[in-house]
Protein backbone atom coordinates (compact mmCIF):
# COMPACT_ATOMS: atom_id res chain seq x y z
CA UNK A 1 0.00 0.00 0.00
CA UNK A 2 1.43 2.83 -0.97
CA UNK A 3 1.77 6.58 1.70
CA UNK A 4 -0.78 9.17 1.17
CA UNK A 5 0.11 12.21 0.02
CA UNK A 6 -0.74 15.69 1.24
CA UNK A 7 -3.38 16.39 -0.66
CA UNK A 8 -5.10 12.68 -0.35
CA UNK A 9 -4.31 12.44 3.33
CA UNK A 10 -6.05 16.04 3.74
CA UNK A 11 -8.67 15.05 1.58
CA UNK A 12 -9.17 11.70 3.85
CA UNK A 13 -9.44 14.13 6.66
CA UNK A 14 -12.57 16.09 5.70
CA UNK A 15 -14.15 13.08 4.64
CA UNK A 16 -13.32 12.62 8.59
CA UNK A 17 -14.52 15.21 9.83
CA UNK A 18 -17.75 16.33 7.70
CA UNK A 19 -20.09 13.95 9.58
CA UNK A 20 -19.18 15.30 13.20
CA UNK A 21 -18.15 18.57 13.14
CA UNK A 22 -17.99 21.92 11.76
CA UNK A 23 -15.31 23.23 13.31
CA UNK A 24 -13.28 20.14 12.13
CA UNK A 25 -14.34 20.72 8.54
CA UNK A 26 -12.99 23.89 8.44
CA UNK A 27 -9.72 22.73 10.13
CA UNK A 28 -9.47 20.15 7.19
CA UNK A 29 -10.65 22.26 4.32
CA UNK A 30 -7.71 24.61 5.24
CA UNK A 31 -5.35 22.14 5.57
CA UNK A 32 -6.60 20.93 1.50
CA UNK A 33 -6.26 24.10 0.56
CA UNK A 34 -2.66 24.37 1.73
CA UNK A 35 -1.68 21.16 0.30
CA UNK A 36 -2.91 22.34 -2.46
CA UNK A 37 -1.29 25.28 -2.78
CA UNK A 38 1.81 23.39 -2.52
CA UNK A 39 1.15 20.87 -5.13
CA UNK A 40 0.24 24.09 -7.63
CA UNK A 41 3.97 24.76 -8.06
CA UNK A 42 3.87 21.46 -10.14
CA UNK A 43 0.05 21.22 -10.77
CA UNK A 44 -0.85 24.70 -11.48
CA UNK A 45 -1.85 24.82 -15.04
CA UNK A 46 -4.11 21.94 -14.58
CA UNK A 47 -6.09 23.17 -11.35
CA UNK A 48 -7.02 25.98 -13.15
CA UNK A 49 -7.86 23.75 -16.14
CA UNK A 50 -10.52 22.04 -13.79
CA UNK A 51 -11.77 25.10 -12.23
CA UNK A 52 -12.55 26.83 -15.92
CA UNK A 53 -14.19 23.51 -17.14
CA UNK A 54 -16.06 22.81 -14.33
CA UNK A 55 -19.81 24.01 -14.83
CA UNK A 56 -20.99 23.64 -11.39
CA UNK A 57 -18.36 25.84 -10.07
CA UNK A 58 -19.89 28.82 -12.80
CA UNK A 59 -23.31 28.11 -11.58
CA UNK A 60 -22.09 28.19 -7.34
CA UNK A 61 -20.31 31.46 -8.67
CA UNK A 62 -23.48 32.85 -10.09
CA UNK A 63 -25.72 31.98 -7.13
CA UNK A 64 -23.15 33.46 -5.02
CA UNK A 65 -23.24 36.78 -7.30
CA UNK A 66 -26.93 36.63 -6.75
CA UNK A 67 -26.67 36.36 -2.98
CA UNK A 68 -24.51 39.74 -3.34
CA UNK A 69 -26.95 41.53 -5.28
CA UNK A 70 -29.36 41.16 -3.10
CA UNK A 71 -27.69 42.21 -0.25
CA UNK A 72 -26.87 45.00 -1.63
CA UNK A 73 -29.97 45.85 -2.49
CA UNK A 74 -31.73 45.46 0.54
CA UNK A 75 -32.66 47.58 3.67
CA UNK A 76 -29.85 45.82 5.39
CA UNK A 77 -26.67 45.31 3.49
CA UNK A 78 -24.16 45.38 5.86
CA UNK A 79 -26.03 42.58 7.82
CA UNK A 80 -26.71 40.64 4.72
CA UNK A 81 -23.61 40.89 3.11
CA UNK A 82 -22.16 38.89 6.14
CA UNK A 83 -24.82 36.36 5.90
CA UNK A 84 -23.47 35.25 2.19
CA UNK A 85 -20.05 34.38 3.39
CA UNK A 86 -21.58 30.92 3.38
CA UNK A 87 -21.93 30.91 -0.47
CA UNK A 88 -17.84 32.05 -0.08
CA UNK A 89 -17.63 28.84 2.01
CA UNK A 90 -20.06 26.39 -0.44
CA UNK A 91 -17.58 27.79 -3.13
CA UNK A 92 -14.39 27.65 -1.66
CA UNK A 93 -15.04 23.61 -0.70
CA UNK A 94 -16.84 22.73 -4.22
CA UNK A 95 -13.15 24.52 -5.42
CA UNK A 96 -10.88 22.77 -3.56
CA UNK A 97 -12.33 19.09 -3.17
CA UNK A 98 -13.09 19.44 -7.06
CA UNK A 99 -9.07 20.18 -8.11
CA UNK A 100 -7.97 17.75 -5.06
CA UNK A 101 -10.29 14.72 -6.36
CA UNK A 102 -9.00 15.00 -9.84
CA UNK A 103 -5.31 15.24 -8.73
CA UNK A 104 -5.91 12.26 -6.17
CA UNK A 105 -8.66 10.02 -7.86
CA UNK A 106 -7.79 6.97 -5.57
CA UNK A 107 -7.88 9.00 -2.37
CA UNK A 108 -9.04 6.26 0.12
CA UNK A 109 -12.14 8.56 0.93
CA UNK A 110 -15.08 5.11 0.67
CA UNK A 111 -12.89 3.23 4.20
CA UNK A 112 -12.65 7.05 5.84
CA UNK A 113 -16.69 7.92 5.01
CA UNK A 114 -17.59 4.26 6.82
CA UNK A 115 -15.55 4.99 9.52
CA UNK A 116 -16.57 8.23 10.03
CA UNK A 117 -20.44 7.62 9.79
CA UNK A 118 -20.31 4.25 10.98
CA UNK A 119 -18.91 5.99 14.53
CA UNK A 120 -20.73 8.77 14.98
CA UNK A 121 -23.93 6.82 13.51
CA UNK A 122 -23.06 4.40 16.97
CA UNK A 123 -22.96 7.10 19.41
CA UNK A 124 -25.79 8.79 18.40
CA UNK A 125 -27.77 5.36 18.50
CA UNK A 126 -26.49 5.23 21.85
CA UNK A 127 -27.77 8.41 23.27
CA UNK A 128 -31.52 7.68 21.52
CA UNK A 129 -31.32 4.42 23.51
CA UNK A 130 -30.05 5.46 26.98
CA UNK A 131 -30.82 8.76 26.74
CA UNK A 132 -34.19 8.25 28.34
CA UNK A 133 -36.42 12.10 29.27
CA UNK A 134 -38.38 12.52 32.09
CA UNK A 135 -41.61 13.04 30.06
CA UNK A 136 -40.97 9.32 28.61
CA UNK A 137 -41.13 10.81 25.21
CA UNK A 138 -37.66 9.33 23.28
CA UNK A 139 -34.97 11.41 22.66
CA UNK A 140 -33.98 11.89 19.07
CA UNK A 141 -30.52 10.80 17.74
CA UNK A 142 -28.28 13.40 16.67
CA UNK A 143 -24.61 12.97 17.02
CA UNK A 144 -23.19 16.49 17.33
CA UNK A 145 -25.40 18.45 15.60
CA UNK A 146 -29.45 19.15 15.16
CA UNK A 147 -31.70 16.05 14.56
CA UNK A 148 -32.72 17.11 11.08
CA UNK A 149 -29.43 17.88 10.47
CA UNK A 150 -28.03 14.79 11.31
CA UNK A 151 -30.78 12.29 10.10
CA UNK A 152 -30.31 14.03 6.66
CA UNK A 153 -26.58 13.16 6.79
CA UNK A 154 -27.88 9.29 7.84
CA UNK A 155 -30.17 9.41 4.69
CA UNK A 156 -26.76 10.31 2.25
CA UNK A 157 -24.74 7.94 4.56
CA UNK A 158 -27.44 4.97 3.84
CA UNK A 159 -27.38 5.98 -0.06
CA UNK A 160 -24.02 5.27 -0.27
CA UNK A 161 -24.20 2.17 1.39
CA UNK A 162 -26.92 1.25 -0.90
CA UNK A 163 -24.91 1.70 -3.85
CA UNK A 164 -21.65 -0.04 -2.57
CA UNK A 165 -24.22 -3.18 -2.45
CA UNK A 166 -25.15 -2.39 -5.91
CA UNK A 167 -21.77 -1.66 -7.30
CA UNK A 168 -19.54 -3.73 -4.81
CA UNK A 169 -15.90 -2.97 -5.90
CA UNK A 170 -14.15 -5.99 -3.70
CA UNK A 171 -15.99 -9.19 -2.69
CA UNK A 172 -15.88 -8.29 0.93
CA UNK A 173 -17.57 -4.88 0.53
CA UNK A 174 -21.31 -6.67 0.09
CA UNK A 175 -21.41 -8.12 3.48
CA UNK A 176 -19.48 -4.95 5.18
CA UNK A 177 -22.07 -2.53 2.90
CA UNK A 178 -25.00 -4.58 4.60
CA UNK A 179 -23.92 -4.09 8.50
CA UNK A 180 -23.22 -0.22 7.58
CA UNK A 181 -26.46 0.18 6.25
CA UNK A 182 -28.34 -1.37 9.15
CA UNK A 183 -26.40 0.73 11.60
CA UNK A 184 -26.82 4.15 9.53
CA UNK A 185 -31.05 3.44 8.80
CA UNK A 186 -31.18 2.49 12.39
CA UNK A 187 -29.38 5.40 13.31
CA UNK A 188 -32.04 7.64 10.83
CA UNK A 189 -34.91 6.05 12.27
CA UNK A 190 -33.68 6.99 15.35
CA UNK A 191 -33.48 11.04 14.70
CA UNK A 192 -37.13 10.79 13.52
CA UNK A 193 -36.37 12.79 11.03
CA UNK A 194 -39.61 12.82 8.19
CA UNK A 195 -37.95 14.57 5.42
CA UNK A 196 -34.75 12.52 5.58
CA UNK A 197 -36.56 8.95 5.63
CA UNK A 198 -38.66 10.40 2.51
CA UNK A 199 -35.35 11.79 0.76
CA UNK A 200 -33.76 8.63 1.10
CA UNK A 201 -36.57 7.14 -0.90
CA UNK A 202 -36.26 9.56 -3.04
CA UNK A 203 -32.54 9.24 -3.87
CA UNK A 204 -32.84 5.19 -3.93
CA UNK A 205 -35.79 6.02 -6.65
CA UNK A 206 -33.43 7.79 -8.55
CA UNK A 207 -30.56 5.14 -8.20
CA UNK A 208 -32.66 1.98 -9.51
CA UNK A 209 -33.38 4.37 -12.35
CA UNK A 210 -29.95 4.40 -13.28
CA UNK A 211 -28.65 0.90 -12.06
CA UNK A 212 -30.90 -2.50 -13.30
CA UNK A 213 -29.42 -4.44 -10.40
CA UNK A 214 -31.46 -1.95 -8.04
CA UNK A 215 -34.67 -2.09 -9.57
CA UNK A 216 -35.95 -5.48 -7.70
CA UNK A 217 -35.22 -3.59 -4.19
CA UNK A 218 -37.28 -0.59 -5.14
CA UNK A 219 -40.87 -2.22 -4.11
CA UNK A 220 -38.89 -3.68 -0.37
CA UNK A 221 -37.41 0.09 -0.04
CA UNK A 222 -40.39 1.54 -0.03
CA UNK A 223 -42.03 -1.17 2.63
CA UNK A 224 -38.95 -0.27 4.53
CA UNK A 225 -39.85 3.28 4.55
CA UNK A 226 -43.39 2.56 5.40
CA UNK A 227 -42.63 0.50 8.03
CA UNK A 228 -41.23 2.99 9.75
CA UNK A 229 -43.37 5.74 9.47
CA UNK A 230 -46.37 3.27 10.50
CA UNK A 231 -43.67 2.26 13.66
CA UNK A 232 -43.39 6.53 14.11
CA UNK A 233 -47.59 6.51 14.95
CA UNK A 234 -46.61 4.12 18.10
CA UNK A 235 -43.13 5.48 20.12
CA UNK A 236 -43.31 7.95 22.29
CA UNK A 237 -41.44 10.48 19.70
CA UNK A 238 -43.47 13.65 20.95
CA UNK A 239 -46.07 13.58 17.75
CA UNK A 240 -43.04 13.45 15.53
CA UNK A 241 -45.68 11.22 12.82
CA UNK A 242 -45.95 11.42 9.45
CA UNK A 243 -49.92 11.39 10.26
CA UNK A 244 -49.82 14.79 11.88
CA UNK A 245 -48.70 16.34 8.62
CA UNK A 246 -51.34 15.30 6.84
CA UNK A 247 -54.49 16.50 9.57
CA UNK A 248 -56.07 19.67 9.01
CA UNK A 249 -54.20 22.37 9.44
CA UNK A 250 -54.21 23.60 12.94
CA UNK A 251 -52.14 26.83 13.50
CA UNK A 252 -51.27 25.59 17.63
CA UNK A 253 -49.92 22.17 15.77
CA UNK A 254 -46.39 22.74 16.56
CA UNK A 255 -45.80 20.00 13.40
CA UNK A 256 -47.31 22.03 10.60
CA UNK A 257 -46.06 25.40 11.35
CA UNK A 258 -43.79 25.20 8.29
CA UNK A 259 -47.40 26.40 6.42
CA UNK A 260 -46.94 29.46 8.14
CA UNK A 261 -43.74 29.43 7.14
CA UNK A 262 -43.98 29.36 3.79
CA UNK A 263 -46.54 31.56 3.79
CA UNK A 264 -44.65 34.23 5.31
CA UNK A 265 -41.76 33.54 2.87
CA UNK A 266 -44.31 33.92 -0.05
CA UNK A 267 -45.68 37.28 1.25
CA UNK A 268 -42.04 38.57 1.92
CA UNK A 269 -41.50 37.57 -2.22
CA UNK A 270 -44.69 39.43 -3.22
CA UNK A 271 -43.30 42.42 -1.65
CA UNK A 272 -39.82 42.66 -2.81
CA UNK A 273 -40.32 40.01 -5.80
CA UNK A 274 -36.66 40.87 -8.07
CA UNK A 275 -33.62 41.03 -4.64
CA UNK A 276 -36.05 39.56 -1.89
CA UNK A 277 -35.45 41.47 1.58
CA UNK A 278 -31.64 40.53 1.66
CA UNK A 279 -29.61 37.28 2.77
CA UNK A 280 -30.40 36.37 6.47
CA UNK A 281 -33.75 39.13 6.17
CA UNK A 282 -36.17 35.99 6.68
CA UNK A 283 -35.02 36.34 10.25
CA UNK A 284 -35.42 40.23 10.54
CA UNK A 285 -38.81 40.69 8.72
CA UNK A 286 -40.91 37.49 10.00
CA UNK A 287 -42.47 39.04 13.01
CA UNK A 288 -43.29 41.75 10.37
CA UNK A 289 -45.20 39.26 8.33
CA UNK A 290 -46.35 37.01 10.98
CA UNK A 291 -47.91 38.18 13.98
CA UNK A 292 -47.45 36.19 17.29
CA UNK A 293 -45.91 33.32 18.51
CA UNK A 294 -45.67 30.32 16.66
CA UNK A 295 -44.65 27.06 18.14
CA UNK A 296 -43.78 29.14 21.26
CA UNK A 297 -41.11 31.36 18.93
CA UNK A 298 -41.86 34.87 17.52
CA UNK A 299 -37.77 35.19 15.07
CA UNK A 300 -37.79 31.91 12.64
CA UNK A 301 -34.86 32.13 11.05
CA UNK A 302 -35.81 29.75 7.81
CA UNK A 303 -38.97 29.16 5.87
CA UNK A 304 -37.94 25.30 5.89
CA UNK A 305 -37.97 25.36 2.25
CA UNK A 306 -35.01 25.74 0.12
CA UNK A 307 -36.88 27.31 -2.71
CA UNK A 308 -39.31 29.48 -0.66
CA UNK A 309 -36.74 30.72 1.32
CA UNK A 310 -34.56 31.69 -1.55
CA UNK A 311 -37.11 33.53 -3.27
CA UNK A 312 -38.17 35.00 0.18
CA UNK A 313 -34.55 36.74 0.77
CA UNK A 314 -33.30 36.69 -3.00
CA UNK A 315 -36.17 37.41 -5.09
CA UNK A 316 -36.74 35.72 -8.44
CA UNK A 317 -32.97 36.05 -9.40
CA UNK A 318 -31.57 33.85 -6.58
CA UNK A 319 -34.19 31.74 -6.69
CA UNK A 320 -33.08 31.49 -10.59
CA UNK A 321 -29.50 30.97 -9.77
CA UNK A 322 -30.36 28.24 -6.83
CA UNK A 323 -32.46 26.25 -9.57
CA UNK A 324 -29.43 26.57 -12.29
CA UNK A 325 -27.50 25.52 -9.49
CA UNK A 326 -29.35 22.01 -8.75
CA UNK A 327 -30.40 21.68 -12.32
CA UNK A 328 -26.30 21.58 -13.46
CA UNK A 329 -25.63 18.93 -10.01
CA UNK A 330 -28.23 16.80 -10.08
CA UNK A 331 -27.64 16.59 -14.54
CA UNK A 332 -23.64 16.44 -14.20
CA UNK A 333 -24.29 13.84 -11.10
CA UNK A 334 -26.92 11.91 -13.46
CA UNK A 335 -24.34 11.63 -16.39
CA UNK A 336 -21.43 10.85 -14.63
CA UNK A 337 -23.72 7.67 -12.92
CA UNK A 338 -24.45 6.32 -16.66
CA UNK A 339 -20.88 6.74 -17.87
CA UNK A 340 -19.18 5.43 -14.61
CA UNK A 341 -19.35 1.84 -13.20
CA UNK A 342 -18.19 3.05 -9.88
CA UNK A 343 -19.83 3.29 -7.23
CA UNK A 344 -19.23 6.94 -5.87
CA UNK A 345 -20.93 7.98 -9.39
CA UNK A 346 -23.93 6.25 -8.27
CA UNK A 347 -24.08 7.26 -4.79
CA UNK A 348 -23.37 11.17 -5.79
CA UNK A 349 -26.49 10.65 -7.84
CA UNK A 350 -28.48 9.42 -5.51
CA UNK A 351 -27.38 12.26 -2.87
CA UNK A 352 -27.89 15.06 -4.89
CA UNK A 353 -31.54 13.81 -5.81
CA UNK A 354 -32.07 13.21 -1.53
CA UNK A 355 -30.95 16.67 -1.37
CA UNK A 356 -33.03 18.00 -3.76
CA UNK A 357 -36.22 16.50 -1.76
CA UNK A 358 -35.34 17.11 1.73
CA UNK A 359 -34.88 20.78 0.71
CA UNK A 360 -39.17 20.66 -0.11
CA UNK A 361 -39.18 21.16 3.97
CA UNK A 362 -35.53 22.20 5.19
CA UNK A 363 -32.73 24.38 4.36
CA UNK A 364 -29.97 22.46 5.49
CA UNK A 365 -27.88 23.80 2.23
CA UNK A 366 -27.23 26.68 3.83
CA UNK A 367 -25.88 24.77 6.79
CA UNK A 368 -21.66 24.73 5.76
CA UNK A 369 -21.25 21.65 7.50
CA UNK A 370 -24.05 19.61 5.41
CA UNK A 371 -23.10 21.62 2.00
CA UNK A 372 -19.28 20.39 2.42
CA UNK A 373 -20.29 16.93 2.46
CA UNK A 374 -23.23 17.23 -0.14
CA UNK A 375 -20.42 18.75 -2.72
CA UNK A 376 -17.54 16.53 -1.65
CA UNK A 377 -19.69 13.53 -2.30
CA UNK A 378 -20.40 15.28 -5.49
CA UNK A 379 -17.33 16.00 -6.24
CA UNK A 380 -15.71 12.32 -5.77
CA UNK A 381 -18.85 11.00 -8.16
CA UNK A 382 -18.76 12.99 -10.57
CA UNK A 383 -14.44 12.82 -11.18
CA UNK A 384 -14.47 11.09 -14.79
CA UNK A 385 -16.63 14.35 -15.87
CA UNK A 386 -13.15 16.30 -15.00
CA UNK A 387 -10.85 13.49 -16.08
CA UNK A 388 -11.57 12.29 -19.74
CA UNK A 389 -12.37 9.03 -18.37
CA UNK A 390 -16.12 9.43 -19.12
CA UNK A 391 -17.44 6.84 -22.07
CA UNK A 392 -14.08 4.26 -20.84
Amino acid sequence: MRSLTPVAAALSLCALALPISIAGTNIALALLSATLLARARSDGRRILSIWRTEPALLALALYAGAGLAAAAMSSSPAASLHDTAKDLHRLWALGVFAAAISLEPEAPLRPVFGLSFGAIALFAITQALFGARPDGIMPRAHGFVHPVLFGEQMAIAALGGACVLLRPTLKASRGAASIFIALIFTALVLSQTRMALLSFLAGFSVVALLEPRARRWAMPALLVVAAVGLTWEFIPNGGRTISSLLAPYDPNNPHQARLALWDAALKMFRDHPLFGVGPGGYHRFFSTYHVGLLDGESGWGSAHNLYLHQLAERGVLGAAALLGLCATLFSRAVRAARSDADTRALWAAGATAAFLAMSLTETTFQNEQFSALLLLVWAWGTISLRSGRENL
